[in-house]
This record gives structure tokens, sequence and C-alpha cells, in this order.
């Protein structure tokens, strides 16, 4: 078993939300146990989508973001390139400034906030910012001696049902974290609190979808629930 009392998790959200649906149950797991929990957003702007009201706006998703953010006590968090010149474009930054931002230069890089776990994104992801981010975190994480950086220990990639859409196979989950009622219960309280981004019915951001899949992945470990990851490195 991993002690969470003094994990540090840092995570790496492409958008607002990607960090509830990836992982809520994790970093409620982590500030239950007395651990510190980082977010680092890596973009934010104005979107036109399929909701009834057919937009969210940058506002509405910085009041959400602040709202989750307080729910879930989150230490502290950052939004590293707001606005529309980024939003849903972050496959057009120079991947560098991504690394560097998620290495050193954000107030919740790993620099900064010394994580003992990061978790990010998915490689095989079909959204072009989320294939994009974890490629940045996978070069961020890479070994090197560790008097020379900070050296991450448990590096992930988290998981939601949209990932099930792609052009190339996702990663087959090798890591759980097991969740009780109150876990899941918080991490479908914390996407309703996006109000903005949460669906009924069958949708991949729905409560039922949220719960069904987690109900899947405890089944397979044989508990109430879970979520899934693809571990990159487990370093004891």
């Amino acid at each position: 078993m991993i002690g969470l009392k003094d994990a540090r998790l840092l995570v790496i959200a492409p958008h607002p939300d990607d960090e509830v649906l990836g992982c809520a149950g994790l970093i409620h797991r982590i500030k239950a146990a007395g651990g510190k929990v980082f977010v680092l957003f890596l973009t934010l702007g104005t979107t036109a989508d399929y909701s009834p009201q057919g937009i969210s706006t940058s506002q509405t998703r910085n009041k959400e973001i602040k709202e989750v953010m307080k729910y879930l006590r989150i230490d502290d968090f950052e939004i590293a390139f707001p606005g529309n010149k980024y939003h849903l474009k972050l496959d057009q930054l120079p991947v560098f400034d991504l690394i560097e931002t998620i290495e050193k230069k954000s107030k919740v890089s790993i620099a900064n906030v010394s994580p003992t776990i990061l978790a990010t994104s998915q490689v095989s992801d079909y959204n072009q910012d989320h294939s994009t981010v974890a490629k940045a975190s996978v070069a961020a994480t890479r070994p090197a001696p560790h008097d020379l950086k900070p050296f991450l220990p448990l590096v992930l990639s988290y998981e939601f049902a949209a990932n099930s859409w792609n052009t190339l196979n996702p990663p087959p989950p090798n890591f759980y974290v097991s969740l009780s009622k109150e876990d899941l219960k918080a991490k479908i309280k914390a996407m309703q609190i996006y109000k903005s981004q949460s669906r009924r019915g069958f949708h991949t951001r729905s409560a039922k979808t949220i719960e069904s899949l987690a109900k899947l992945r405890g089944a397979q470990v044989g508990c109430y629930a879970a979520e899934a990851f693809y571990c990159y490195r487990f370093y004891i």
C-alpha cells in the first residue's frame, strides 16, 4: 500500500474538469489523509459547445474552477496559458514552452511544489490538447540524477470515458486507486459544480457515466469503485 498522508499530488489538466474526470477520487483520498494537492491547468477560454447555451465563457469557467478548487480543498492551482489565443490550440505551442511550464515556470510546477505523484492526460487521447500535454508531461518527468532536479517516483496518466474514442489504442490500466462511496460521491459532486461542462444521461461527462466507469474499474480489482491509470513509473 502507498501511504497518502505525506503525498504531494500534482495534477496536470489540459482544461478545467479534466482533473475531476481523471482523478478527483485520488484527490479526495489524498486530502482526507492529510496530503497536499496542486493543479496546473494548461489553458482556459471561451468555447462553443453542444450545451443548451451553446457556449461556455472563460468568465463562467473561471468561477467554476474556484468553486471546485475550494470544494476539493486544493492547496494551490494556476492557469498557465489563459485566453482564446491558446485555448484548444496547445498543439500549436512550442512543446518546449509546455515542458518548461510543467518543470519549473508555473508556481505549481514540479520544481516549486516537489510532488511525489504526478497525474496527467493520456498520449493516446483524441483531443489534441490532451495528447500534447501528456507528451510534455512525460518529457518533464524524464529521469535524471536526483541531485540535479526533483525526481517524481510515481507518474500516472488518468482516464475518463471519452478516452475510448481515439485513433491509437490507449495503454491498458495497470494502476488502480480504490474509491469509497464518499470518494465517488465527491468526484461526482465536483463534476456537477462544473455546470457548464456537466451533462445528463449517458454522456461521457454525466454523473451516470462517471459512476459506471468507477464501478467497472472497481469490479476489475474487487472493490466498491476505483479510478484506473496507466503507470509510467513507480519507483521505491
